[in-house]
Formats: structure tokens, C-alpha cells, sequence
């Protein structure tokens, strides 16, 4: 299910990231420059102080690692892989006003081939997820947000294509997810749901 970030960070239109996983710089970089020209509503921008950063991107190897935030802490998942093509985005809400103040993105530490539009789509993914669509469980059914995904060609194609559809990047989104992102970041009023 969707979740709104909290009001003051909502009303600037955008995300600030710091990225700790400096060997991703470039393909982070890419997907700052994608996921901008989505035209979700909100822009990510590379902030240069962790503390200030809205999103932290950092690599894990596993399950069980954590990241602290003023005494928060995100915990990769029993699941996690740190040498597959996948991250965790994990959002820290406030409790009394039940939106999004934090997020950390794991990115696989131990990724040994792996292309730079491949690591730019894990991203971009993540960065999806951390911009409110932060249910694990959620994916769309095309496009960047479908799980799973599986390589091809130097990219990554979902594992039930649509007829004709070619491995990203470029980035396709699927209606769902450009409806919700809208519904989160646009001031779009509804869109059909289908979760």
C-alpha cells in the first residue's frame, strides 16, 4: 500500500540521497538522472551529508545487517543476497503520524558481474520503493516494478514480458506504479487498484 512522506519533506517536491556505496557512484548517478525524468512528481537529488540525507544507499552481503538513524535501525532481511541482482529499501515511519521520515537502501555488496544499467535498474527500484511504494510485498505487473526480474542482454527483463518488450534500461513503468507515484507525489485523487 502506498505511504505518504511526512508533510514538510512532501511539500518540497523532493528526496535527498547520500550514497555510501561509492562503488555504485556512477550507476546511482544514472538513476538519480531516471528516476527524475519518470515524472513521478518528486526529484531525488545527492545530498552530501548522511545526516541530512532523506535516503542512505549502502551495500550489505547478507542477511542481518543493520543501518542506524538517530536510534532507528534497518535490518537487511533473512532473504537478503548480497551477490543477486536486488536491494531492500527499508522506511522508517513515525508512529503517531504513520508516514514515511527515513529510508535505507541496501544494495548486493558481493554483485561480482553485474552492468552498469543492471545496478542502475536495482536503483531506481529501490529508490521507487523508498518514494512510498515501501511494501515489499508490492510489485507492478510490467515494468521496473515487477519481481522478479532476470538479466539479459547486459540488462534486466521481467520474467513475463510483455509481447515485444525489450530488456531495461530504458526504464519502463507499469501503470500501477506511475498511477501510485502520482496518487503519493502529484496530487493525482485515484487510480484503479489493484492490489
Amino acid at each position: 500500500m502506498p505511504q505518504e512522506w511526512l508533510k514538510r519533506i512532501k511539500k518540497t517536491g523532493q528526496l535527498t540521497a547520500f550514497n555510501k556505496a561509492t562503488a555504485w557512484s556512477v550507476p546511482v548517478a544514472a538513476a538519480i538522472k531516471t528516476f527524475n525524468s519518470l515524472g513521478f512528481g518528486v526529484t531525488i537529488v545527492a545530498e552530501k551529508e548522511e545526516k541530512a540525507a532523506n535516503i542512505v544507499l549502502l551495500f550489505a552481503n547478507g542477511p542481518g545487517e543493520n543501518y542506524q538513524y538517530y536510534g532507528d535501525t534497518a535490518t537487511t532481511d533473512s532473504d537478503f543476497k548480497g551477490d543477486a541482482l536486488h536491494g531492500q529499501a527499508t522506511t522508517f515511519t513515525d508512529p503517531k503520524l504513520k508516514v514515511i521520515f527515513f529510508a535505507a537502501v541496501f544494495l548486493p555488496g558481493k554483485i561480482k558481474k553485474a552492468t552498469d544499467g543492471q545496478k542502475e535498474m536495482i536503483v531506481v527500484h529501490e529508490f521507487i520503493h523508498s518514494a512510498g511504494l515501501n511494501d515489499k510485498n508490492w510489485h507492478d505487473s510490467a515494468g521496473i516494478m515487477f519481481s522478479p526480474m532476470k538479466e539479459d542482454g547486459g540488462g534486466l527483463i521481467e520474467y513475463i514480458p510483455d509481447k515485444g518488450a525489450k530488456p531495461m534500461p530504458p526504464i519502463r513503468v507499469g501503470a500501477q506504479t506511475m498511477c501510485k507515484m502520482k496518487m503519493l507525489w502529484a496530487g493525482a485523487k485515484d487510480c484503479k487498484d489493484t492490489d
